[in-house]
């Protein structure tokens, strides 16, 4: 068996991988169902999530890697259309395009003695010493179950299936959910519908995009140790948000019964200005559907002619048995998100939500799949250590400071991600001369 490493999917994350791999020489082939790289910004493909109006919810300074800046003139958000023009340019600046296999849906992965066999709808069927999934987390529209509300005689759209707003021309709309998508969604709509009613199950933080004339992540980041305790920061920065107007109980809306950083952030300038001008009606949870008519929760109705869930998306690995991984309820139990405790030779990047841009992240995940397939094919001291380690570790990521939900599960503290990140991929470098931590990366907070 050669010592050749497949990535499957050719999003951001399977092409920051390829980067770190093939700069340091490894054979690598890349899988990528569609004609071309993106992932969920390759608007045009089935795997695009992308629409019209959509911009970045976390800006050009964090997003962008940082050995690869965007180009000056991005705005602060950039759109998806330049989004994916930055990574295509990143995948041609680092060689990726002469290592992708298009058109090529990974059909089937299945354990061999010391590696993989992959087989793709290409007709590709080879063996890897490592398989590295990296086919994203917004695969498999995730519904909630309405069998016992009645029965909706208009449209039922997911977020996946919206392009435009030209959809939803003159339509009586109803979106679902309080997430990015959600809001994002419902502020497009109020250019061409009829009306617009928002549906969330709990109350929100809603972050405005700029503060002080920054992009608030980066104006957060700024603020630094100017306060004693987290809890200090956390209640100036809520006060900060409360005094600029985004405060979502002025509204009427409900009030979070969770801290600020509780949940992953909603990023929206103009969810609460369009609730207040009336141009969106804000709801709770659906009680019943009957015809066109939905009741909610607070005995009020509405007629809608679409309902749209913007209610998320499950995970979704078609390729491989499921009895294959280890589950911990909903989503696989993998040792930081990322490594399962039962296979050595298989990896899973980019499975993780966490309040920060791409760029926080990304490099960090591809040195530490640099240094494990090193530390694998040369049977390291450090590779026994750290297989080791990945069966009876529990390191703190911060998980259980997060409001229960199903996209929550993998929701983690950034920089206590990236510190555990850096600290087992230090472990995997042991014996290993060349480690790699030369390269630029975020520095430690």
């Amino acid at each position: 068996m050669m010592d050749k490493i497949a990535i499957i999917g050719g999003g951001p994350t399977g092409i920051g991988v390829a980067r770190e791999l093939i700069e340091d020489g490894f054979a690598v082939d890349l899988y990528e169902a569609e004609a071309d790289l993106g992932g969920v910004w390759n608007a045009e493909a089935p795997c695009g999530r992308a629409y019209a109006s959509l911009h970045l919810i976390s800006p050009k300074f964090n997003t962008q890697v940082p050995d690869f800046p965007m180009p000056e003139d991005y705005p602060p958000y950039p759109n998806h259309r330049q989004m994916l023009a930055y990574i295509r340019d990143y995948a041609r600046a680092h060689g990726i395009y002469d290592r992708a296999r298009f058109n090529a849906a990974v059909d089937r992965l299945e354990p061999v003695a010391g590696g993989w066999t992959l087989r793709s709808a290409a007709g590709h069927f080879e063996t890897y010493r490592l398989v590295v999934v990296c086919n994203g987390l917004q695969r498999v529209p995730r519904l909630p179950d309405t069998s016992g509300l009645g029965t909706f005689a208009g449209t039922i759209l997911h977020a996946r299936d919206y392009k435009s707003a030209e959809q939803l021309k003159g339509r009586r709309v109803l979106v679902v959910g309080g997430g990015n998508s959600g809001c994002d969604i419902a502020v497009d709509a109020v250019r061409t519908a009829a009306c617009v009613h928002h549906s969330t199950r709990r109350g929100y933080y809603y972050q405005p995009k700029f503060i002080n004339g920054k992009p608030t992540p980066q104006w957060m980041m700024e603020l630094g140790n100017k306060f004693a305790t987290r809890e200090e920061t956390l209640a100036y920065i809520e006060e900060v948000f409360r005094f600029a107007g985004y405060d979502g109980a002025d509204y009427g809306l409900p009030r979070p019964d969770y801290p600020l950083d509780a949940a992953h952030p909603v990023m929206n300038s103009l969810i609460l200005y369009h609730i207040g001008h009336g141009d969106i009606v804000p709801k709770g949870d659906i009680a019943s559907l009957d015809g066109n008519t939905v009741a909610f929760a607070d005995g009020s109705s509405g007629e809608f002619d679409t309902i749209l869930f913007a209610t998320g998306y499950s995970r979704d690995f078609p390729f491989l048995d499921r009895d294959l991984l280890e589950w911990k309820g909903e989503i696989p139990d993998l040792f930081l998100h990322s490594t399962p405790r039962n296979h050595d030779t298989l990896l899973f990047m980019g499975f993780i939500n966490a309040a920060g841009g791409l760029g926080d992240g990304l490099k960090t995940q591809g040195l530490f799949v640099r240094n494990y397939a090193r530390a694998l094919f040369a049977r390291s001291a450090g590779l026994q250590r750290f297989l080791a380690a990945k069966k009876t570790d529990r390191p703190d990521l911060g998980e259980g400071y997060f409001i229960d939900s199903y996209r929550h599960q993998w929701e983690a503290d950034l920089w206590k991600l990236l510190a555990h990140m850096r600290r087992y991929r230090d472990m995997l470098a042991e014996g290993d001369p060349a480690t790699g931590h030369e390269l630029t990366e975020m520095p430690a907070r």
